[in-house]
């Protein structure tokens, strides 16, 4: 296994990542509330979080990548109302597009999709133990959390108080609430609203409760890596910090805590809430997938971005120039000791960059001076720059060049997840596959002995 460092929330420090049970990493990251399309900002989220999973697998890590699937919540109850269907109807759909919409990116990664509606019985079991343990009260409308009992609240975020970035449309308010921030765990039953009779009465669960009751379900009380958006460092997963670590006893919740910086347009956060956003569906009907991966995997992880014409422009230019210097490859060149060294050196120094908290810019800074060398040094590229491009592109999933064999297993990859879903009779998310690999050139023949393809190439 390789050293990595990643750069931890909960200790404001970059740290040696060692996992609990090495090799073996578990990893959570939240996922969406299917109450609508999912837009670019949850795309360059998921974007990175799938390589790091990647990454992480290459550097000889056993990963299992959890994400949880919100699907009983407020905001898929008003869009219900609004559209005069069933909650779980909106619910149904939104997850629908959602996993389609991540199959286009090439986000394929995710071992485990969990919907909260599934997990009633573990919600209400971490209830029952927050109750027993002093950590929970109950009102005419459900039972809260009290804050005041976990005196390490905030230790997450370094605070208890909102402010105007945070995501606030969860917040429970009740005039009797013992403290302004207490959250909801379980609410009450409502007319027109989905419920399950429990020991906590009849009603549904609170937001936050969900995602711990998920992670303690397939991961313990405590476990290697949570990662989510910024946005929801306060006061959702510092809310998920107090529920799990106060019901169990046992912290931390999670080794690590890594956040990614927020998507914005004309300066402002991109937000479903604001209607300030972009859908995943509109942005590859502008623009490939692997420009929009690019454009993602370009920046930091943690660092905020723009993303407009420009970006893309870029993006797509950078990813021309690998593929046009893939397309000059001549594999039936011999390669000398200096062409072998040069791209031998070129993927140590990159993973140099990976293995510090996931700079994939400054990895591809790297990759950018190998092909200018190259270019310089007089000599064709050879069978050892295609490797190396193999192994580039075996992370990113960015560059597309003709006879590329990395390419070949992505598109193996691809049509495996394809073989598991019709499986699985989600024939949907199957086509949403199908059709990507379509438009990429790639013809599926599937027959009794299973799915083979072919690729045309172009000249």
């Amino acid at each position: 296994m390789m050293t990595i460092k990643v750069h931890n929330t909960l200790t404001g420090r970059t740290e040696e990542f060692r996992p609990e049970r090495a090799p073996e990493v578990r990893m959570f990251v939240c996922g969406p509330t299917v109450y609508g399309p999912s837009h670019v900002g949850h795309a360059k989220t998921y974007t990175q979080f799938d390589f790091i999973a990647r990454y992480l697998e290459s550097s000889g890590f056993r990963v299992t990548y959890l994400q949880n699937i919100t699907d009983v919540d407020d905001k898929i109850i008003r869009r219900a109302a609004e559209e005069d269907v069933p909650p779980e109807d909106i619910a149904a759909l939104f997850e629908k597009q959602y996993r389609e919409d991540m199959a286009a990116l090439g986000n394929t990664r995710v071992d485990i999709h969990a919907r909260a509606h599934d997990h009633i019985d573990a919600i209400v079991d971490q209830i029952k133990r927050l109750i027993e343990r002093g950590h929970a009260y109950r009102l005419d409308d459900g039972w809260y959390f009290d804050l005041a009992s976990f005196p390490a609240y905030g230790k997450l975020s370094g605070r208890t108080d909102l402010r105007p970035e945070d995501s606030v449309s969860r917040i429970d308010d009740h005039s009797k609430k013992r403290n302004p921030g207490d959250f909801a765990l379980w609410k009450g039953r409502k007319d027109g609203e989905p419920f399950w009779e429990t020991d906590l009465g009849p009603g549904r669960p609170g937001w936050h409760i969900e995602d711990t009751a998920i992670t303690e379900t397939f991961f313990g009380p405590s476990y290697d890596l949570h990662g989510g958006a910024v946005d929801l460092i306060f006061p959702h997963h510092e809310a998920e910090v107090a529920q799990m670590e106060a019901a169990s006893g046992v912290e931390p919740l999670a080794r690590y805590w890594m956040h990614t910086g927020l998507l914005r347009v004309d300066g402002e956060k991109m937000s479903k809430s604001t209607g300030n956003f972009l859908t995943i569906r509109e942005a590859l009907a502008g623009t490939d997938f692997r420009t929009l991966r690019y454009a993602f995997l370009s920046q930091h992880y943690r660092s905020s971005m723009e993303l407009n014409d420009s970006t893309l422009e870029q993006a797509r230019g950078a990813r021309r120039r690998v593929e046009n210097f893939a397309r000059a490859i001549d594999t039936d060149h011999a390669d000398s000791a200096a062409n072998s060294g040069r791209s031998e050196s070129t993927w140590r120094d990159m993973r140099k960059h990976l293995d510090d908290d996931f700079d994939t810019p400054g990895a591809l800074a790297v990759l950018f001076r190998y092909i200018r060398d190259q270019n310089k040094s007089g000599e064709p590229a050879g069978p050892a720059a295609l490797r190396l491009l193999k192994d580039v592109d075996g992370l990113f999933g960015t560059f597309d060049f003709p006879g590329s064999p990395q390419t070949d297993t992505v598109i193996d990859d691809l049509v495996m997840e394809r073989d598991r879903l019709r499986a699985e009779r989600r024939f949907a998310e199957a086509d949403a596959i199908r059709d990507r690999l379509t438009h990429e050139g790639v013809t599926l023949e599937d027959s009794p002995e299973g799915t083979r393809w072919r690729k045309e190439t172009t000249p």
